[in-house]
């Protein structure tokens, strides 16, 4: 029994372990652009937002012209109220879909009180924040949770899910202190149904775990609200943010959960997740040199498992990052390469142990796994169209994501956007999660009103 249940376990966890596969390339352009509202009254409060509409057409599995299309868009709502010393802002986004439900990390996005005082500002609320100095690729962005419900775009702060957070940022001259206490933990969410096109388990991974189960549909026990919410689940950290000389530095610290669970058995089919506390010891850097922008990070993840004995918590690792941007003279055009990874500690080749069964996935079983991200976003037409593509190629695996994009500016106020997401494998990996998604290659067509 124990054997089986070893190999069960590394199963799942394969199915689950692609986050660090990808961790951070999907915000390789940082935010969208705040769009400023079109409607001012003589009061403090201010409206903006998009009205869309979209199709998306997915690639058929075997022949690529008879594939799906979906339908998506809604109403993107910004409201704000800007008082003496407190300001109030929420967004919400309402996107109805007719094959799924909405629950409230679709609709709030964001919603956030701050309050000011002499030197800072204290803010509290569902938010969303990003840690880190380089162009989108993080290793050390550890206070949202990411959705992957419906894949990975190239904006991960679209992908976040909006959190509740109590903050505070403290300035002197040129030196900046941020200290952030989460109540509550908030796990990564993705796909949970075999026969979604998202679902992060290959087929056969799948029939194989039915199969140990007797047939029968394996059944994940899902926290509830009140388990989440116990005081044992708290979570803080800090970051000191300095302009020493030409470069922009950071520390950070953080004492929290990994948002990616791993998976105990307690009774056949019924499987419980569980969450590794662990604190990151991190640092950042940024230095503007003429056209050529150099970033770094790095970090440690001492994880609550310290010796590494424990098959189902996730053990201590080291993670880093180096990047170089270049604005191209004369094209106002940008571009940007990230070289990213991690290392893991006491890493044992034990079939069900988490970090082995991730690592499977992400990095052909090796205790690291390195990532490189290229970027690129040209202007045209004087800046009424904009080009972006970005890619990522996983150097373990063979696994590769490139997510294409075009936005035309037809009017200040009317947008037309196409935008494509291709997933594949260079050569055999069958256990690539890219590979898995191979068959979600899509075009998608879109237009928004903004006001």
């Amino acid at each position: 029994m124990r054997k089986r249940t070893i190999v069960v376990l590394s199963i799942i966890l394969i199915a689950v372990s692609p986050i660090m596969a990808f961790d951070g390339f999907t915000d390789i352009f940082g935010e969208e652009p705040v769009v400023e509202s079109a409607i001012e009254t003589t009061n403090p409060l201010t409206i903006a937002g998009t009205v869309g509409f979209s199709i998306e057409a997915f690639r058929g599995d075997d022949e690529p012209f008879k594939g799906e299309t979906t339908i998506g868009g809604g109403l993107d709502l910004d409201l704000s109220w800007n008082g003496s010393i407190v300001d109030a802002r929420t967004t919400l986004a309402l996107h109805p879909a007719p094959d799924a439900s909405m629950e409230w990390i679709d609709i709030f996005t964001g919603l956030s009180l701050t309050a000011f005082y002499d030197g800072g500002y204290v803010e509290a609320g569902l938010l969303k924040k990003e840690w880190g100095s380089a162009d989108g690729v993080h290793v050390v962005d550890v206070l949202n949770a990411p959705d992957y419900r419906n894949g990975i775009v190239d904006d991960t702060n679209a992908m976040k899910m909006a959190e509740p957070m109590v903050s505070t940022t403290r300035t002197w001259g040129d030196t900046s202190l941020e200290v952030v206490y989460k109540p509550m933990l908030i796990p990564m969410v993705a796909a949970d149904e075999p026969d979604d096109r998202w679902f992060m388990m290959s087929e056969a991974q799948y029939n194989a775990l039915k199969t140990l189960f007797g047939g029968v549909n394996p059944e994940i026990i899902q926290p509830s609200p009140e388990e989440l919410g116990k005081l044992t689940n708290w979570q803080i950290g800090g970051r000191l943010k300095s302009i020493v000389g030409p470069a922009d530095l950071g520390l950070i610290y953080y004492n929290g959960f990994l948002y990616q669970p791993s998976y105990r058995i307690v009774a056949p089919p019924e499987i419980e997740l569980e969450f590794t506390r662990a604190q990151l010891f991190g640092a950042e850097a940024t230095m503007v040199a003429g056209p050529f922008t150099f970033m770094v990070e790095g970090g440690f993840w001492l994880s609550e498992d310290h010796d590494g004995t424990d098959p189902y918590t996730y053990n201590s690792k080291a993670v880093y990052l180096g990047g170089i941007g270049f604005m191209i003279p004369g094209l106002g055009a940008y571009t940007s390469v990230t070289y990213h990874g991690h290392y893991v500690l006491d890493f044992q080749e034990v079939p069900g142990d988490a970090d082995f069964s991730q690592a499977s996935q992400s990095s052909n079983g090796k205790p690291y796994m390195n990532t490189i991200t290229a970027a690129l976003e040209l202007p045209l037409a004087r800046e009424k169209v904009t080009v972006r593509l970005a890619g990522t190629y996983q150097l373990e695996t063979g696994g590769y994501a490139v997510l294409p994009s075009v936005t035309w500016n037809v009017t200040d106020d009317f947008i037309f956007n196409a935008t494509g997401r291709l997933f594949g494998a260079l050569g055999p990996s069958a256990d690539s999660l890219f590979a898995t998604w191979a068959k979600n290659d899509a075009l998608k067509l879109g237009i928004s009103y903004v006001f």
